[in-house]
């Protein structure tokens, strides 16, 4: 019976040490829009949808263009939703301007990554727009992406690269969804 009792506690005890579900882990008040939900949402929305993309890519002055259907919507989507400025040390780190239309978040902090957002609603609150900018700086790389996604017409990614030694590398992402 002793060794039950001791074989109930170990699993009670390992079972309370499980993961939680990632919206589970988010014990603090989200203060800002939740940008990395609204993504997931979206990319899970635009998978079962699956419609056809009008995809360029480029790199420096290379280009190349397809149609195509995207695969993984999430993974697209990654540069969005690590954009998520809800994270517990950083919640008094962007002044909020909003109004009936538009929300803007501005990093107080030139080290925070993600240095403005905005969101973008029609008049019947519905999201129409989300941009977002990026940077990141050391003295050995720096960085900044411009983000912009209108829902259900088009999505893009401009990014900037500069590595000591290397050089300068611009990249574009652009996907216009098909109706």
């Amino acid at each position: 019976m002793k060794k039950i009792s001791g074989i109930l506690l170990i699993l009670s005890i390992l079972g309370s040490c499980t993961p939680q579900p990632e919206n589970k882990l988010r014990s603090h008040k989200i203060p800002y829009f939740d940008i990395a939900e609204y993504f997931s949402k979206e990319a899970k929305r635009l998978q079962t949808k699956k419609p056809l993309i009008k995809k360029m890519v480029s790199k420096n002055r290379e280009s190349e263009e397809k149609k195509t259907r995207i695969e993984n919507w999430k993974s697209e989507f990654e540069l969005f939703i690590s954009s998520d400025i809800n994270k517990p040390d950083w919640l008094a780190s962007y002044t909020i301007d909003s109004s009936a239309q538009k929300i803007s978040y501005l990093a107080k902090e030139a080290k925070l990554r993600t240095k403005a957002i905005q969101v973008y609603k029609n008049k019947n609150g519905h999201i129409e727009k989300i941009s977002i900018e990026n940077s990141d700086k050391n003295w050995l790389y720096s960085s900044s992406e411009k983000l912009v996604y209108y829902t259900d017409s088009l999505y893009k990614i401009e990014k900037t690269q500069s590595i000591r030694l290397i050089g300068i590398n611009k990249y574009t992402v652009e996907g216009f969804i098909e109706k």
